[in-house]
């Protein structure tokens, strides 16, 4: 992974977002990989090519139609896997950053299925902007259906931040029960319903948003990993320096739909760093009780937000609670 490097100062990437968009190749499980030398630079610069260092492992890239959107899909099997996990990114997030993430499941035994949400990573859309939250519920459908003949099961599903989000709205627009349900088990890594000063953003929302487009971004320190901080800030190509308006809008919508839907019968795990300052985490706690009828939660008191790149020993205890949560679903680590 590039900000785990050593060398400086930093080398400029050897590829290009629109030049690697453009020429991905329609995403086939089954086909044999065929990459440019860009997109291999651009997997090598984030560690996504983890089939080098693990042999057994079948990589596979591409973009899949969902939700009216060309979404960029990496999926990674190993053989004899436990399970499917689906990771759902944060917003301004890709999946680049999450090959640690990637790294744990694999070594856990279970295969990954991980997208860029529309308008981030290698994905189209507007970027950084969404219509409507309903057109993340499409997307994972569609992801979803097309696995359904193609990725083992059981499946489970982890969600940080926004991707947290995506899963909650899923489970609780789609119903799903605990003895009905595509997922076996849901993590949530410091899961979005309200960001933090959330009053304060619809004030200036509603008194800017309709004449403005775009907000500045203001990078916080999010993680504990002062390494991936600086990485954020100065060296990822993929990272926005502004937030889109109608984003905001979306979002203002989809808490008064989330906050008023009936509760579930259903139960997940939440792990919840203390020192977040990005998510309202103590409110979202809350609903997040009221909406499922049982949720296990794993509250870390260092931890910040971006808990799939904090700083050991802390990363270490996100990714026990994913394993644990996995391990609890499946009844034994060694259970098919």
């Amino acid at each position: 992974m590039f900000w785990t490097r050593t060398e400086s100062p930093y080398e400029p990437p050897a590829w290009d977002r629109e030049s690697v968009m453009a020429n991905l190749p329609v995403f086939d499980p089954h086909a044999v990989q065929t990459l440019t030398r860009e997109q291999r630079a651009y997997c090598g610069f984030y560690g996504l090519d983890l089939d080098v260092e693990r042999p057994d492992v079948t990589y596979r890239l591409g973009t899949l139609t969902a939700g009216g959107f060309q979404i960029a899909l990496h999926y990674y099997r190993r053989p004899r896997s436990r399970a499917t996990v689906f990771l759902m990114h944060g917003y301004l997030d890709h999946s680049g950053l999450y090959t640690r993430l990637i790294a744990h499941c694999l070594d856990e035994g279970l295969d990954v299925v991980i997208y860029d949400l529309p308008g981030h990573g290698l994905s189209n859309g507007e970027f950084t902007a969404i219509r409507s939250f309903r057109d993340y519920q499409r997307v994972l459908t569609d992801v979803l259906e097309y696995f359904e003949d193609v990725a083992i099961s059981p499946w489970f599903a982890v969600g940080q931040s926004t991707g947290g989000a995506v899963l909650i709205d899923f489970l609780l627009s789609n119903r799903q029960t605990r003895d009905a349900s595509v997922f076996r088990g849901v993590t949530l890594l410091a899961p979005l319903i309200r960001p933090a000063g959330f009053a304060s953003i619809r004030r200036l929302h509603t008194v800017v948003g309709p004449f403005v487009r775009q907000w500045r971004r203001a990078f916080v320190d999010n993680s504990n990993d002062s390494t991936f901080v600086e990485f954020l800030r100065e060296h990822d190509p993929l990272q926005a320096q502004v937030m889109a308006v109608d984003w905001i809008t979306a979002l203002r919508r989809w808490v008064r739909r989330i906050e008023a839907a009936p509760p579930l019968d259903y139960e997940l795990t939440v792990v919840q760093g203390e020192g977040d300052t990005t998510v309202d985490w103590r409110h979202n706690l809350r609903v997040i009780r009221r909406k499922f009828s049982r949720v296990r939660v794993y509250q870390v008191p260092e931890a910040r937000h971006h808990l799939v790149n904090e700083a050991e020993p802390i990363l270490r205890q996100v990714f026990d609670a994913v394993s644990e949560s996995v391990n609890r679903a499946l009844g034994s680590p060694g259970e098919k």
